[in-house]
């Protein structure tokens, strides 16, 4: 008896995981674009992306002022459960940058 209980401890335990594991997480692709304005465009998937415009400069009220647009997005995001899985950039130019991040949220 006792090794039949053990036996189904270490089956659920062992199953456990894989029902976890096989259930893909929620994403999101926060793509942004910086070059004489700031263009966030947040995916959620095929068909369900949001573009939000942010004005940026060189001046500490520009500057503050798309920080804190930063902030309210990444905000939002963070209160839904999301984190930060992965970030990649790409410079166009020298004036020019696109960041994508990747962020998830476990089920």
């Amino acid at each position: 008896m006792k090794k039949l209980l053990l036996l189904g401890a270490c089956l659920w335990a062992l199953a456990a995981p894989l029902g976890v594991a096989a259930t893909p997480p929620n994403i999101v692709v926060v793509r942004i674009y910086e070059g004489g304005h700031t263009t966030i465009v947040i995916t959620r998937g095929e068909g369900k992306s949001e573009k939000i415009e942010i004005d940026n400069g060189i001046t500490d009220k520009k500057l503050i002022q798309a920080n804190e647009g930063y902030y309210k997005v990444f905000e939002r995001l963070y209160q839904e459960g999301f984190t930060v899985q992965s970030t990649f950039a790409t410079v166009y130019n020298s004036g020019i940058s696109f960041t994508t991040i990747l962020l998830t949220k476990p089920h």
